[in-house]
């Protein structure tokens, strides 16, 4: 039974948000400076890499991380591959027949930018009506191969049509391995109170058939 770990791992080069700081690793001790143990600390946005969104993120009130349910990040998924080089749409989510699907990640060419240092703001994104579309459709978990759901200049309407309606988001995760199919997800955030967003590490399971 192959696993597929779908997740960024996490340093000064790993890929950031426009407007984010750099991952950064603080060496606090180190045995080969004479110290008795290894020790760190880190600095880091709770949205860095491979990570998940509550939706406190963009609602007021809203969820935050360490009240969701564990049993949204556990269970069947779905990997769809979409070759759209813009956004995702009402139109693309119809085609892929969804239907009582939970847990969908959506597989795009983004897969390639996850590998380059460099933010790429041409990444494809969901349009709001293709986010309403998952919503519609009773999703409870989306993933994209990228730092965000939305363009810089969409975050607001795209966010908010997904988290308005109590729709977890998990960003950042690298599916250029994964062939679309059917999977067992695995991807509990860290449980950091309050907050908005949490990094998580995030596995697929083949299931057998």
């Amino acid at each position: 039974m192959k696993i597929y770990d779908i997740s960024l791992s996490l340093s000064a080069n790993t890929v950031r948000w426009v407007t984010a700081q750099p991952f950064e690793l603080i060496e606090r001790k180190r045995m080969s400076r004479g110290d008795t143990n290894n020790s760190s600390s880190m600095h880091t946005s709770v949205h860095a890499g491979t990570h998940v969104d509550a939706p406190f993120h963009f609602v007021p009130g809203g969820a935050t991380i360490e009240s969701l349910p564990l049993d949204i990040f556990m269970g069947p998924a779905r990997v769809c591959a979409v070759d759209t080089a813009d956004q995702i749409t009402a139109g693309d989510v119809a085609r892929l027949n969804l239907a009582g699907e939970k847990r969908i990640l959506f597989k795009t060419r983004n897969s390639r930018l996850l590998q380059q240092p460099a933010y790429d703001s041409r990444f494809v994104a969901f349009a709001a009506d293709g986010a309403k579309a998952l919503v519609d459709l009773g999703v409870q978990l989306v993933g994209l191969d990228y730092l965000s759901v939305a363009r810089a200049d969409e975050q607001v309407p795209v966010h908010r049509a997904f988290l308005d309606r109590g729709l977890v988001l998990l960003e950042g995760v690298d599916l250029s391995d994964v062939p679309p199919g059917r999977y067992e997800l695995i991807c509990p955030p860290v449980k950091i109170a309050g907050s908005d967003g949490a990094p998580c590490r995030a596995v697929l399971r083949e299931i057998s058939e």
